[in-house]
This record gives C-alpha cells, sequence and structure tokens, in this order.
C-alpha cells in the first residue's frame, strides 16, 4: 500500500513540475552559431560547450539515481522476504 502512495506521490509532484515549468526558446545549435560569429563570443565558445554538455548529460543522472534507488529498495525487500528477515529502512 505504501508503494502505491510513493507513485501517487510522484505523478501529482511531475505533473505539477510539468504544468508550472517555463518553455525554453533556446536551442544549442542555434546559439553556438551565433556566439561563433563575435570575437568576444569565440572566447566564450568553450564554456557554451561546457554548459550544453552538462544540461545534456544532467537529466540522465538524475533518472539513473532515482533508478538505484528504487532497485536498492526492491532488492531490500526481497532479499528480506527470502530470509524471512524484517525489512527496515535506514
Amino acid at each position: 500500500m505504501r508503494s502505491r502512495s510513493s507513485l501517487g506521490t510522484l505523478v501529482v509532484l511531475g505533473a505539477s513540475l510539468l504544468v508550472l515549468a517555463e518553455p525554453a526558446f533556446a536551442q544549442c545549435s542555434m546559439c553556438r552559431s551565433v556566439v561563433a560569429q563575435s570575437a568576444e563570443g569565440r572566447a566564450l565558445a568553450e564554456q557554451l560547450n561546457g554548459a550544453i554538455l552538462l544540461l545534456f548529460v544532467a537529466p540522465y543522472l538524475v533518472v539513473g539515481s532515482v533508478a538505484v534507488v528504487a532497485f536498492r529498495d526492491r532488492l531490500l525487500r526481497h532479499l528480506s522476504r527470502r530470509l524471512r528477515l524484517p525489512f527496515s529502512r535506514r
């Protein structure tokens, strides 16, 4: 029963974030071409490329972290049932 309430909470939280999110109009390739046209922009191009990579990788890190926590929780539950130990969350 507890997992249903957790899932419901996550769904509500996710829907709230989608509704309240600001629209993003910038596109990486367009920004990069504009930056490369100016002299001072060329100096910032390396930092811009790093920022684009960070924005690309960050969602995968978040989803991966959630998946690891969920898998670990499920594995602990399974092992506690198999070994007949009381399940406790730390």
